[in-house]
């Protein structure tokens, strides 16, 4: 799961991103995102689902006061302001993840145990890239279905890649469960998908915090429809669930990696 800013968008000029202008410009909001957290953190206890949040350091800091939802579960970084990594040069690259590590450390208490791109845009040379974070677990490419396998990478990094595929019509379809939220997907392409990766594969999931709470089309959610969208996710996991597939988190799956 993506810990980020609301509704995230790049924004000419800057590294930051910002959020979709609700009215308020495009500044960074992170209330939809806040509730959000709670909101599915709640749902995988329910469900007895282990699972790896990647956080952005700023989210985390606006969040300070109640960091204590991720409690039990893994943590990962995912920048520090959902930067635009191949934007930059390599050094602020970076440095913005290290800054998004130690802003993960003074909120949590914690170090972060695994990398995700923000746009899922993997730094060329991952493993030289994080060396100074003490990451060896990094999950910011896609693989097809049938060869979405953990592996070694050069420097001793595994990859973790999220899932994508085809669905039953021959369209591309990703293990991010956004569109379902955005009413283009519903929970049973998922499971569909988590059907295709083979046996010693691993089928990864991913979604936003905030898409719970907020769409990019409808904008921030009424209560109702928020218990509508917890609903998808629940029967999108369910559904995987009753397929027979183990629930591990990102650190757990990079055990599985074989050597390159």
């Amino acid at each position: 799961m993506d810990v980020d800013r609301d509704a995230n968008i790049k924004l000419e000029g800057q590294a930051a991103a910002g959020s979709l202008d609700r009215g308020e410009g495009t500044s960074p909001r992170f209330s939809s995102s806040i509730k959000g957290l709670g909101l599915l953190a709640d749902l995988l206890d329910e469900m007895g689902i282990p699972a790896t949040f990647f956080c952005e350091g700023r989210t985390l800091e606006e969040m300070r006061d109640s960091a204590g939802i991720l409690d039990g579960f893994e943590i990962g970084v995912h920048g520090y302001d959902h930067e635009f990594l191949p934007g930059m040069i390599r050094p602020d690259a970076i440095s913005a993840v290290e800054h998004g590590c130690q802003a993960i450390r003074d909120v949590t208490g914690r170090n972060p145990t695994c990398f995700r791109a923000p746009y899922m845009k993997q730094p060329r040379d991952i493993a030289d890239f994080l060396k100074n974070t003490g990451i060896r677990v990094d999950s910011s490419t896609y693989a097809q279905a049938d060869r979405c396998i953990p592996s070694m990478l050069p420097g001793y990094v595994v990859e973790i890649p999220v899932t994508e595929g085809r669905d039953i019509n021959g369209k591309s379809v990703s293990a991010y469960l956004w569109p379902m939220h955005e009413g283009k997907r519903n929970p049973l392409d998922y499971s569909d998908l988590a059907g295709c990766v083979p046996e010693e594969g691993c089928f990864v999931l991913a979604d936003h915090s905030w898409h719970i709470c907020e769409l990019r089309e409808r904008g921030v959610l009424s209560e109702e429809d928020v218990k509508e969208n917890l609903e998808l996710e629940r029967r999108a996991l369910q559904g995987i669930l009753d397929a027979g597939l183990e629930p591990m988190t990102i650190s757990d799956a990079s055990r599985l990696a074989s050597p390159y």
